[in-house]
């Protein structure tokens, strides 16, 4: 019980970043659909949306909780800012 609640924490701060990133450096609201902590221990959480009201447009972030929640990359199939 005690991992699985450590497990939520990580995913919603990560959540929160993911949320916060995409607003503040890229101007775009977007929408969480899943998450998936790597096999290894890396200290990471992958977690994958799409552009709010398009569901076309999905991408991952890499999540290095032990790093203040720094997002690690951002993959995507469309374009970013730079």
């Amino acid at each position: 019980m005690q991992e699985n609640n450590k497990e939520k924490q990580i995913v919603d701060k990560a959540t929160e970043k993911t949320i916060n990133y995409f607003k503040e450096k890229q101007n775009l609201d977007v929408t969480i659909t899943d998450y998936r902590f790597p096999s290894n221990d890396l200290e990471s959480v992958f977690i994958t949306g799409h552009i709010k009201d398009d569901a076309s447009k999905e991408f991952t972030a890499t999540i290095d909780y032990n790093n203040n929640y720094n997002v690690g990359s951002v993959s995507t199939n469309f374009s970013l800012k730079k």
